[in-house]
């Protein structure tokens, strides 16, 4: 009977690892087919694959193609489900997506408190365009409470990365931010900067 069972549990663990490269291979082949060659309908169909195996980029992608009607008709309700599963894993740019649909209620009913979440999920990891929605979300209260200090802490470090619409809202918001709460702001932001790689939960 145990010998039966390592039979079995060899046989499996050898199959996954002849199957990995395949499938690094089907995300791959999707990638180009999206990049490059721009064949729609067949990097869904590569995407696919992957994204029912729980890749988390291809799942991103699958959203995107959704979204945007990009060879396929409009379908919000499963971009929303792939960018979800995706976000979920911790993707990024699949997060500022995902907030996105619930700001705006696409494919999901309008929720501005999970919006905000999800925006700032991905302001923590580095997302350029979440950092500076992010502090649009606390500079008009949507979602949360008006919060200016953070609305400005979220736009330097967005506008600090070269982001044109931050360096704009930060200097009208400077005209309204005592030289006291402009000083909480940069201290959040040091830190943000000096702890980013190794704790991105920081600002919670």
């Amino acid at each position: 009977m145990k010998r039966s069972t390592f039979a079995a549990s060899m046989l499996l663990a050898t199959c996954l690892y002849m199957a990995a490269p395949f499938t690094q291979a089907d995300f791959d082949a999707g990638l180009k087919a999206y990049n490059e060659l721009y064949a729609y309908q067949r990097a869904y169909r590569e995407f696919q694959i992957e994204g029912a195996q729980g890749h988390r980029e291809a799942q991103f992608y699958l959203g995107e193609i959704c979204e945007g009607g990009v060879g396929r008709p409009i379908d919000y309700h499963e971009a929303f489900g792939w960018y979800q599963d995706s976000a979920r894993q911790g993707y990024g740019p699949a997060q500022q997506r995902l907030a996105r649909l619930y700001r705006n209620g696409r494919g999901v009913e309008k929720n501005l408190q999970m919006a905000f979440a999800w925006q700032k999920k991905a302001a923590r990891q580095g997302q350029v365009v979440a950092q500076y929605r992010l502090g649009h979300y606390y500079s008009q209260g949507i979602g949360t409470r008006k919060e200016p200090v953070l609305a400005y802490t979220w736009w330097t470090i967005a506008a600090s990365r070269g982001d044109p619409d931050a360096m704009s809202e930060l200097e009208k918001l400077s005209k309204t931010l005592s030289r006291h709460n402009i000083g909480k702001a940069m201290v959040l932001v040091r830190q943000w900067e000096e702890s980013f790689y190794k704790n991105p939960d920081l600002m919670k």
